[in-house]
């Protein structure tokens, strides 16, 4: 290759300053560039940074050195609910922050948004939303939600254009404050003790009524039932129940409430007495003291027929007429009586065997056979006179009967001459008269010879 001549150096030199100052034109040194926004606003009323430093321009655009590092606020509130935000450059840059070039004019694009804000008294439903200017929003709401005894249910949008569908939607063409509204409705609870069934369970409006019911009496089994006691309200939240005491009432659902039928079990008791008379008859609960008094005694006729207690049907129980039982279970009881029959057995010298006897029991009866009745006269038994349709056996002065109703007997007898004291008499006066002779003898001598002492006494005299 040749030299160069003067002139082709100057050229070259030319070119090689030329590419040197469109080098530096490309990296941005040198000159001025020009930012700006779309629209005005936002950087007339927030400015932007250069190389870190605020600049609060007067118009727009802002020439800055090429290869100056401009920021452009990313938001800028026009008022509380509504602003501009930084959307990028009109080159394609989306980075607010940028190199300025030289004889170059950048514009940053902000677009408008308003603020839609939705209140509830569901927090988790109240939010705010920065939409678009012209942007449709969409808006939904659980048509109900249930936390803690308390369901609420859907009622509406204050705005939008369907307020009265869950799914509700808006146009963003200025700031708007909707409320969802929900209506809350309150969970009653109705329990009760023995797993009774009772009815009024539900959600309730505040301060609407609730009637509540639950069954008088419950037949568990033959003699054993489950009786309606009273309302309790046994919630975290006490409800005032105006007639507790009747197993149909009404309250005011004013919050969540939870309420108990209270059941008392009750067992039947029955005791009877003589031909079914109703010595006790009723309910009662586990545990009462119950009183129970039979007659000991029943005379059904006076003096023939009589029933005696014996007895209780239940073994168990103490066998007294008047015992005192504790309500544990279902009970019927009747008190056994004996019938007895009287047995009157009458004679002039006294006969045993007399008195009650159970029916169909044996009596002995016995009279003296010879009592005594006076001196040469003897009264002798003949036989028994009366009710004998039911004798068993006869053995004279004795008697064996079966008593099957009542009976009167009398023993029977007779008068007779008694022979063997009227020998004995006869004999005891014949000794007598005997002795008086031998008496009248001996006496004779004895006057004899008392005259012949005085005599001699005399003529000695």
């Amino acid at each position: 290759m040749g030299a160069l001549r003067p002139p082709g150096i100057i050229m070259l030199l030319l070119l090689m300053l030329l590419s040197i100052q469109a080098c530096m034109a490309a990296q941005g040194g040198g000159g001025y560039g020009l930012i700006t926004s779309s629209p005005d606003y936002p950087l007339l009323a927030k400015g932007v940074q250069v190389n870190g430093e605020q600049v609060r321009p007067r118009a727009l655009p802002i020439s800055v050195e090429a290869g100056s590092t401009v920021c452009v606020p990313t938001a800028v509130y026009i008022d509380v609910d509504r602003r501009y935000v930084f959307r990028g450059w009109d080159d394609g840059l989306a980075s607010p922050c940028r190199t300025a070039s030289a004889n170059a004019t950048h514009t940053a694009e902000y677009g408008e948004q308003v603020l839609i804000q939705v209140f509830s008294d569901l927090r988790e439903y109240s939010r705010s939303i920065w939409a678009d200017a012209g942007e449709t929003i969409n808006l939904t709401a659980p048509e109900a939600v249930e936390r803690d005894g308390v369901r609420y249910v859907f009622l509406g949008w204050s705005g939008g254009e369907e307020p009265w569908s869950p799914r509700n939607h808006i146009v963003a063409v200025k700031p708007a404050r909707l409320e969802l509204k929900f209506e809350p409705m309150y969970l009653l609870t109705l329990t009760s003790s023995h797993g009774v069934a009772v009815n009024g369970s539900g959600y309730y409006r505040h301060g609407s009524t609730a009637v509540i019911s639950a069954p008088e009496e419950v037949l568990l089994e033959p003699g054993r039932k489950l009786v309606f006691e009273r309302w309790a309200s046994i919630g975290p939240i006490p409800a005032i129940i105006p007639s507790e005491r009747s197993s149909v009432t009404a309250i005011r659902v004013e919050a969540p409430y939870t309420i108990k039928a209270e059941y008392a079990e009750m067992y039947y008791v029955e005791a009877l007495g003589l031909g079914g008379e109703v010595l006790v008859r009723g309910w009662f609960r586990p545990g009462d003291a119950i009183q129970v008094s039979a007659r000991p005694a029943v005379e059904a006729i006076p003096g023939e027929v009589r029933y005696v207690f014996k007895g209780w049907s239940d073994p168990s129980l103490p066998q007294a007429p008047s015992i005192t039982i504790s309500a544990e279970r279902p009970m019927r009881i009747h008190a056994i009586y004996e019938r007895q029959y009287r047995v009157e057995a009458t004679g002039e010298y006294g006969v045993s065997g007399s008195g009650w006897y159970p029916e169909n029991s044996t009596a002995v009866i016995r009279a003296p056979a010879t009592p005594q009745a006076a001196l040469l006269i003897k009264r002798v038994f003949r036989g028994w006179a009366g009710d004998l349709d039911s004798v068993l056996d006869n053995r004279g002065d004795t008697l064996v009967l079966k008593v099957v109703r009542p009976v009167r007997i009398m023993a029977v007898y007779a008068t007779e001459p008694d022979y063997i004291s009227s020998i004995i008499v006869a004999g005891i006066i014949t000794a007598l008269a005997a002795l008086g002779l031998r008496g009248v003898e001996r006496r004779k001598p004895r006057e004899a010879a008392s005259e012949g002492a005085e005599e001699a006494r005399a003529i000695s005299a």
